[in-house]
């Protein structure tokens, strides 16, 4: 994301587990011109941390409603077209290996 004031933040969810994941934000800035500024910078960085929070917060009702078994399919929106993208390749792989398996 980048944000106005001339600073921007990167996410990154680093999947350890089927069920776990690793969630990672980096902050960068321009070398603050004075104390008010370096102030701000913090702010920001606090405010990330709670954005952050609440975002993880998302992930993990997501998780515990899709390990419940009471949602068997989950609609994916646009924005996460890579998610789409990798589901499809990994659904042909399994095809794919299910057909060599039953021409033997």
């Amino acid at each position: 994301m980048f944000w106005e004031t001339g600073w921007y933040l990167t996410y990154h969810y680093w999947p350890t587990a089927h069920d776990r994941l690793l969630f990672e934000a980096n902050a960068y800035f321009t070398p603050p011109r004075s104390a008010r500024e370096h102030l701000a910078q913090q702010l920001g960085i606090a405010t990330i941390k709670e954005y952050a929070l609440q975002d993880c917060g998302t992930l993990e009702a997501t998780q515990m409603g899709l390990e419940s078994r009471a949602v068997s399919a989950f609609p994916l929106g646009d924005q996460e077209f890579m998610v789409r993208h990798l589901n499809k390749v990994v659904d042909d792989w399994v095809r794919d290996y299910q057909r060599s398996r039953a021409a033997r």
